[in-house]
């Protein structure tokens, strides 16, 4: 099990896809821009809690990112952003702009990878916390027309009876065509899709993407690779 969470493996993945775009025309729907700027709590909070309808008094970043080496032309693996918040709940954002028929099994495979970082050796299971995966899609992978699709395991047979394990992933389209979310939350997806920004929130979240452009410290800075990671004992392996 342990070679399987390690580097050793990243072959035996898909290759990510990589933008030739200039960083200078960055948008928030490129992995790098989207990953600067959700590391921020500033916007990743008020970003999660349109997502999920909820108020979330606090997130952190786990103190492992800190040590991640970042770089926006490293030929690495698909950014991620990582953060626990309130109510012992842990949250895995990633940017999706290529459908790679992949989303559903990655997305298994990263609760599992989340589950890992959490849970010692020996502890007891009732000890993880509430998993969310979340993608930001610019498409829509199942085809309904749906701004958001929240995903949970149910029985077959009754599917008013949930798991109850906790775990949640949620699929975002920002092509959506159903008036199935807020105002705020349409106004959010446009704004990823290319539109321009329709409230205040967005037009931070615009702001942030100018700054960021204009900075020199993030034109050659590193980017984060692996905030979604496996820990093993007391090794912390990336995952790729």
């Amino acid at each position: 099990m342990g070679n399987k969470l390690s580097t050793e493996n990243k072959d035996s993945m898909e290759k990510p896809y990589f933008s030739k775009k200039p960083f200078e025309e960055l948008q928030i729907s490129d992995d790098f821009m989207f990953s600067v700027i959700m590391r921020n709590p500033k916007y990743c909070k008020p970003f999660l809690e349109r997502i999920l309808g909820v108020k979330i008094s606090r997130i952190e970043y786990p103190e492992y990112q800190d040590t991640i080496d970042l770089t926006y032309d490293a030929k690495s693996v698909r950014l991620d952003i990582f953060v626990e918040g309130d109510e012992d709940s842990v949250y895995c954002i990633e940017m999706q702009t290529t459908d790679n028929k992949n989303l559903p099994k990655r997305a298994r495979y990263y609760e599992s990878m989340i589950d890992l970082n959490i849970l010692e050796k020996g502890e007891d299971y009732r000890k993880l916390k509430k998993n969310f995966v979340i993608f930001v899609c610019t498409f829509d992978l199942f085809g309904e027309g749906r701004h958001i699709y929240s995903l949970e395991k149910r029985c077959i047979q009754n599917p008013e009876l949930p798991l109850g394990d906790e775990t949640t992933t949620i699929i975002l389209n920002t092509k959506g065509t159903l008036d199935d979310v807020s105002p705020e939350m349409k106004m959010l997806l446009d704004y990823i899709d290319g539109k321009e920004p329709g409230d205040s929130y967005t037009k931070e979240l615009d702001e942030a993407v100018v700054s960021t452009r204009k900075n020199e410290k993030w034109k050659g800075a590193k980017r984060p690779v692996d905030v979604c990671s496996a820990r093993t004992g007391t090794e912390w392996r990336r995952v790729i």
